[in-house]
């Protein structure tokens, strides 16, 4: 996945937490989601930060 596609995901999901749109049943589900996200934009700027200081 794109850097750019995952921070376009987490903004949704962020967006619809914030909007309470979001039942208690899918709540666990897109918080989970959001950490993959986070965790993988993390990555990628990690990556890129290791590249420019080489």
């Amino acid at each position: 996945m794109k850097y750019e596609a995952a921070v376009k995901e987490l903004q949704m999901i962020v967006n619809e937490l914030e909007s309470d749109a979001v039942d208690m049943d899918n709540l666990l589900e897109k918080v989970k989601r959001a950490k993959e996200l986070l965790v993988l934009c993390k990555g990628k700027l990690r990556h890129i930060e290791e590249e420019i200081e080489l």
